[in-house]
């Protein structure tokens, strides 16, 4: 893995290096542990660091048909560290591959071809690092440039330790809001210190969170359009509803409905009302494997593609503009991409005096962050949309490692654009292109989390 990795053209590595490698990380939407991340934590073995909680790894061993006792189950951590090793060479094509050769280049500086016949002299080599100051949780993830990272809280989470970080701030995570519970209710009243009884009292401990939010510098709000999904309008009924809700009602699936759509417009108003962000993530389907899903748990790296309902995102942001907050600015993540130019050309269809790219598609996310989802993200927004106001990459991720994938995605975003240049698309302006590159990779996302100053 040379200097110009993905870097096939003169104009590629020029704008690479001249404009994209040293740009700060701006990362607003993953799934670090704050308890890892602010605890400063020190990692036991590089089997924990590297394969533990990262389910691309799993889902792959997985696939070529290793024993789930060397993937999550009982196996010791060498055992489970040398059976990735043994997986690995079977990965030509898989992004998993190009990543985690990085992680070892970029964070321990070793170059040692990953494979089950040198699976004992990395794990004596990389668990002498990790014995060494500089591979705390913390020191690892400061090798990255990282100017703000964003891991998902829930409404109910306890989020005073990130007031003490000047870097880590938390991402609203509004998923605990749809289909709510008694339990929900009882613990957001005793967050927020307020009584409820009453959707009045619900809406003000909701807003009172936001408020928690906002102070300890979060500016996302995160929310599962799931496969699935359907928005409904307001019928004039759901005051009615919450009063049931919060007695304890059960309600009727229709009803439920209801709500869910009732609960997401008033979290997208909190979020306009505050200049936050908004950021639906679309399209996945979560339950595929019962088995898998009893074994391993809901995140365990076997949810599928699903569809996305335009219609009903496309209701949801027209009910949005005629309120009084209106449209949040708006990132609509497809994890499905048969849907990318659908959702790139509804993106257009909605604005605001003074707010460009209001409602924007977002970068390649999940099953799709590898070099060809990537390229398809930026013909889509490129061509149906405004590439100059693109949010850029987030790695979604669960492991301090995986923000190489900036670099990856920078080191693509380059190569797409050499093509283009090559292919006479893009004129040779390596000035006006590396100035998109800056916006790309750095600015939009900055000016979204509230850090860019020039």
């Amino acid at each position: 893995m040379n200097e110009n990795f993905l870097l096939d053209t003169d104009a590629a590595v020029r704008l690479y290096n001249e404009y994209a490698r040293d740009l700060p990380v701006i990362d607003y939407h993953n799934h670090l542990s704050p308890d890892e991340v602010l605890g400063d934590y020190r990692y036991e073995n590089i089997a924990e660091l590297w394969i533990k909680g990262d389910p691309y790894k799993h889902r792959a061993m997985r696939m070529c048909g290793m024993e789930e006792k060397y993937i999550t189950g009982r196996a010791s951590d060498f055992e489970k560290f040398q059976a990735w090793c043994a997986v690995f060479p079977k990965l030509i094509g898989n992004p998993l591959q190009h990543w985690s050769k990085m992680e070892l280049l970029r964070v321990f500086d070793i170059d040692i071809p990953i494979c089950r016949e040198n699976a004992e002299l990395l794990w004596t080599t990389l668990n002498k690092k990790l014995e060494q100051p500089e591979y705390s949780s913390k020191k690892i993830l400061s090798k990255f440039n990282i100017e703000y990272s964003a891991p998902c809280m829930t409404f109910n989470s306890d989020i005073s330790g990130f007031e003490r970080d000047s870097i880590t701030a938390p991402s609203l995570r509004g998923d605990d809001m749809r289909d709510i519970t008694g339990e929900f209710i009882r613990m957001l009243g005793k967050n927020a210190d307020i009584q409820i009884n009453s959707p009045e009292t619900l809406k003000a401990a909701i807003s009172k969170r936001y408020d928690a939010f906002h102070k300890a510098e979060c500016r996302f709000f995160d929310y599962a359009v799931d496969d699935g999904f359907t928005y409904i309008s307001d019928d004039g009924k759901n005051e009615e509803r919450l009063k049931k809700l919060i007695n304890g009602e059960k309600l009727l699936n229709e009803d439920a409905l209801h709500i869910n759509s009732e609960l997401l417009r008033i979290g997208a108003q909190e979020c306009a009302a505050r200049g936050w962000v908004m950021q639906l993530h679309i399209g996945a389907m979560r339950y595929t494997s019962s088995r898998l899903r009893k074994e391993v748990g809901p995140a365990g790296g076997f949810a599928g593609i699903g569809t996305a309902d335009v219609r009903s995102i496309a209701r949801m942001l027209d009910d949005l503009e005629s309120m009084d907050n209106g449209i949040p600015k708006t990132v609509l993540f497809t994890l499905n991409p048969a849907y990318n130019e659908a959702l790139a050309v509804l993106c257009g269809s909605y604005s605001k005096d003074g707010a460009p790219a209001l409602v924007q598609q977002g970068p390649a996310w999940w099953w799709c962050d590898h070099y060809s989802g990537i390229c398809g993200v930026l013909e889509s927004v490129s061509s149906f949309g405004i590439l100059y106001e693109f949010i850029g990459m987030t790695t979604d991720s669960r492991s301090v490692l995986s923000f190489v994938r900036h670099e990856y995605f920078r080191r693509v975003l380059c190569a797409w654009l050499g093509r283009k240049i090559e292919e006479g698309v893009f004129e040779y302006d390596i000035a006006s292109l590396g100035r998109l590159v800056e916006r790309i990779c750095y600015e939009n996302a900055a000016k979204a989390a509230g850090r860019f100053i020039k």
